[in-house]
């Protein structure tokens, strides 16, 4: 079983290689980031969330489960994507987090050429699964999306 600390920073990475991705992040590549479980720093996704700036896209590991993929006994890691979209003003469009959904799922980082959805985001791992996006709240009631990720691993490493 690979790290999948690996997936989440890699996928950072290529998100960050996303020009339109980044310039809805108003031109920061830092607002993308990852969460990693740190004891006593990192001990609370709840308050990550609720922390996150606006707009920003925060990558964390959920988990990994065991899968099958063509007869073989593979593991999935479940990566989520929280996303905070920019404001939104008088006049602008209402789909800045359909806009970020699309980039996620759509965009090419410019070092692949290729996109995110047929992208080698791990080496050890196929392309990520069609994702959804979902609406959740958080503990002061304010709006957020996420879209769950899920990457299969091409054996037992």
């Amino acid at each position: 079983m690979i790290d999948p600390s690996e997936i989440v920073n890699n996928l950072v990475a290529m998100l960050r290689d996303i020009p339109d991705l980044v310039q809805e992040m108003g031109g920061d590549p830092d607002k993308i980031y990852a969460y990693h479980d740190e004891y006593p720093k990192n001990v609370s996704l709840a308050q990550a969330i609720h922390n996150m700036p606006t707009p920003s896209i925060m990558a964390v590991w959920q988990g990994t489960q065991p899968g099958a993929f063509g007869g073989v006994d593979v593991w999935k890691h479940q990566i989520t994507l929280f996303l905070r979209a920019r404001d939104t003003f008088n006049g602008d469009t209402p789909s800045t987090y359909y806009k970020l959904f699309r980039l996620i799922t759509k965009g090419i980082p410019t070092a692949t050429g290729q996109e995110m959805l047929n992208a080698t985001v791990h080496s050890a791992c196929n392309a990520m699964d069609l994702p959804l996006i979902q609406r959740q709240t958080d503990a002061e009631a304010l709006d957020y999306f996420e879209v769950p990720l899920s990457f299969t691993e091409m054996g037992d490493q």
